[in-house]
């Protein structure tokens, strides 16, 4: 699924109800992620959270508006870490550490976190065994939903203290992947060495959150106003793209016919690129189709998509 539809499922006769698989997606909408890209894109939401900090302490009344745009910033971080789990990578080097430093450690995630659950996503999807599956309900329950989740980044900070014990002790390594890496096996995972992994690098993640502590006994009203609110409401918006791009429809297997069912398209509007769906995340589809695909190539692939197939490709479930 990784690189093009005939790993989603076979070929079949092109019509209004079926996908041909005949003609291969054009390469030049292929092109996958590289580190030095998304260093670009991480130094760049940098620059835009200096300026609203600036701004903060240059126009005090502005502050609870740039905190909102700094939450879009952070949300976008998250989503450059996410595109970091697709690059072919097994032990991390210099350059991904720093990546990981910029981008995953200021949402309260780590590379190897990330990757255990939203890897086994991938791969699921819609099955009972996907760690981001929620079964059908009304809208109300949807909101309901939508609140439990709210916290998730926050529920990530107490994970670095709690998997650095897991990694101390054995028996605490199954509960922290149910719990915090969101595993759905049903195995014991005491001697897992993915578990064992993602225990073990939580501690980068404890050691910036402790700076941060400090710097808020330090200065509480500027750590408060420029990350601590940001985060919280980054917390939220996460959840918001979490119920966003996922369906609540059950899938039987792993075709292409199977992603379309249970994944969709939203925020590609104004307010999706500040806040709900940076970065070109909310092309949601294709990203489920081609999951290497770099960010920035996504909107031309969905264009294709929704060109060639216009009664199959979803519509986008929110805006």
């Amino acid at each position: 699924m990784s690189r093009s539809l005939s790993s989603c499922a076979a070929p079949v006769a092109n019509s209004e109800h079926t996908l041909s698989l005949r003609d291969p997606v054009p390469k030049e909408l292929l092109a996958r992620a590289s580190l030095p890209g998304l260093a670009r894109l991480a130094v760049a939401q940098w620059g835009w959270i200096g300026l609203c900090w600036v701004g903060m302490s240059l126009v005090p009344k502005m502050a609870p508006l740039l905190a909102l745009l700094v939450a879009g910033r952070l949300h976008a971080l998250g989503v450059i870490l996410h595109d970091a789990i697709h690059l072919p990578w097994r032990h991390k080097g210099p350059g991904l550490r720093l990546l990981e430093l910029f981008t995953g450690y200021p949402v309260a995630t780590t590379l190897e976190a990330m990757r255990y659950h939203h890897l086994r996503h991938h791969r699921d999807a819609g099955l009972p065994s996907d760690p981001y599956r929620r079964p059908p309900a009304s809208p109300w329950r949807q909101l309901l939903v939508w609140f439990r989740v709210c916290p998730i980044l926050p529920f990530w900070v107490l994970r670095g203290p709690l998997g650095l014990l897991a990694w101390l002790l054995p028996p605490l390594r199954t509960p922290y992947a149910r719990l915090f890496l969101q595993d759905r096996s049903g195995k014991d995972l005491t001697h897992d060495a993915e578990v064992l992994a993602c225990a073990r690098a939580e501690a980068g993640q404890v050691l910036f959150h402790l700076v941060v502590l400090a710097a808020a006994l330090r200065w509480p009203t500027a750590v408060g106003l420029g990350y601590g609110l940001p985060f919280l409401i980054a917390s939220g918006l996460c959840a918001w793209r979490l119920l966003a791009e996922h369906t609540p429809r059950s899938v039987q297997g792993r075709t292409l016919h199977d992603v379309l069912a249970c994944t969709s398209d939203h925020g590609l509007g104004l307010v999706g690129r500040l806040l709900t769906a940076p970065l070109n995340v909310g092309c949601h589809v294709v990203h489920h189709l081609h999951p290497q695909v770099s960010l920035h190539h996504l909107p031309r692939l969905r264009a294709w998509y929704l060109l060639r197939y216009p009664a199959l490709y979803p519509r986008p479930r929110r805006p």
